[in-house]
This record gives C-alpha cells, structure tokens and sequence, in this order.
C-alpha cells in the first residue's frame, strides 16, 4: 500500500508511466472476490422478474442506468422532464438517514458530479407508471385520512416517506436468492451497466459521462489502464443526444434479449 502510493505520486508528476502496485492484491479473506456482473441477458432476465413490482423502476435506474442506491433513492420528480425525455442526476439522499424519518430536509450532493441522462423510448412508460401509481397512493392515503409525506421523490415507501439505502441493499439479495440468479451486489447493477454498454458500443467516453466518472474511474472500473488522463483532455461534454444513442442500443438489447 505504501509502495502504490508513492508510485501514484511518481505517475501523476510523469516520473513513471503506470502505477505498477495499483493491482496488487492487499486484502485476502473470503470476501476478496468481486461477482462479476451481470451480462444483457441475466439483466434482461432480472428486469422481466422485477416486472409489476416495487423492484422495477429501482432495479432500472442501477442496472439499466448505472445509478448509485443514493441517487436512486434521492431522485425527485422535479428533476424529471417526461416532456423532454430526460432526467438530472443532480443530488442523493444523505447518509444515515434514520430509517424513521418521513420529511426530509434537504439532500446531499451526488459524488461525482451532476449529470444530465436521457429517459429512453422503453423507459419512458416505467417513469410514466411510477408516477401514476404514485398518485394513487397518495389518493387512498388522504381518502383514509392517513398522511403522505410529500417528499417529490421518484422511488419512496408507499406513503411518500424515503426508503433506506441499507434496506435496498438487503432487500435486493433476498430478490435474487428467492428468484435464484447469481450473487451480485446491487451497486455491481452499476458496474454490469458500465461493462454492457462499453462492450455494445465501445463509447469509452459518453460511459464514464452516463455513470458521472472520469475516464480513470470507469477505466478501472473495466480493469482498463493506462493514459486516462491525457484521453480526458481530449473532450469536453458528450451531447444528451450521444447518451440517448447509446443507451438506446443498451435498453433495447435488454428488453429484446433471449434467455
């Protein structure tokens, strides 16, 4: 560890080409082993299982999106345009929230920076679903006199109050077990869309601009090395349109995908 520091120390001042030590393995134990992700067909798969239920629009923005359990659960419809086809990942619900609260106060800012993502055309009915199903809740709740926490948010418990991330976690590797597909972790729904969509369209770069990384991170992310930094200097911003392309070819080969 304190030889991958000074080489990363010598790399970014070009003393060196590459960080020799950055791969070598420093923890061991049974759980040294990430699960590889999942391919189109085994998301193609868990998307038709999440069909009709809760799981569905959150098992979309992570598999289908390569958004974080934060941001999903901190998505607020205010930040949606269903009008224009596109949706701001521009905060996340804060940490440690206590799985109590109802109201929430004010959100966190994402990690990696706000970003600007297409809602595709077989995306566009889930956004439209939620909402309406939303609105239905919020109905019954009021007509019995029960209250609904106007949180604007996009994924929320039934009564408008939001999820907790560590429930999201549990929860999903109890889906999985009960519908038996392989382990994975949910924020690995986030590296299989990374991994799906560069092997669909080779777009390095509008992928690290979708997941909101630099090109280093998602070339890590893919085990890629090497170069990341003079490759970013090279671009600027990727257009909503290049997103809609490629996120297009990715979803589509979801919802087409045989088993």
């Amino acid at each position: 560890r304190i030889l991958s520091v000074s080489f990363e120390h010598a790399r970014k001042y070009h003393y060196i080409e590459t960080n020799t030590a950055r791969d070598t393995i420093t923890k061991f134990g049974k759980a040294n082993k990430t699960p590889a992700p999942y391919t189109v067909q085994q998301v193609s798969l868990l998307m038709t299982l999440a069909t009709g239920t809760s799981w569905e629009i959150i098992i979309a923005l992570g598999g289908l999106y390569g958004l974080r359990i934060s941001e999903i659960l901190g998505l607020r419809w205010r930040n949606v345009n269903l009008g224009d086809s596109s949706f701001g990942v521009v905060e996340q619900l804060p940490f440690k929230l206590s799985s109590s609260t109802t109201l929430l106060d004010q959100m966190a800012p994402v990690k990696s920076g706000e970003r600007i993502l297409p809602i595709t055309a077989v995306m566009q009915p889930l956004f439209e679903r939620q909402r309406q199903l939303q609105a239905q809740q919020r109905t019954l709740l009021k007509e019995s006199g029960s209250p609904y926490f106007e949180n604007d948010l996009v994924v929320s418990k039934s009564d408008g109050a939001p999820l907790i991330r560590e429930n999201i976690s549990a929860g999903f590797g109890q889906f999985l077990r009960h519908n038996n597909m392989p382990h994975i972790r949910f924020h690995d729904l986030r590296h299989s869309a990374a991994t799906n969509i560069h092997e669909l369209t080779g777009d390095f770069y509008t992928v690290s601009q979708i997941l909101g990384h630099s090109l280093k991170g998602v070339g890590i992310q893919l085990n890629m090395q090497g170069g990341m930094e003079s490759v970013t200097e090279r671009y600027v911003s990727v257009r909503l349109d290049r997103k809609r392309e490629v996120l297009t070819l990715y979803h589509n080969a979801v919802f087409g995908a045989k088993d």
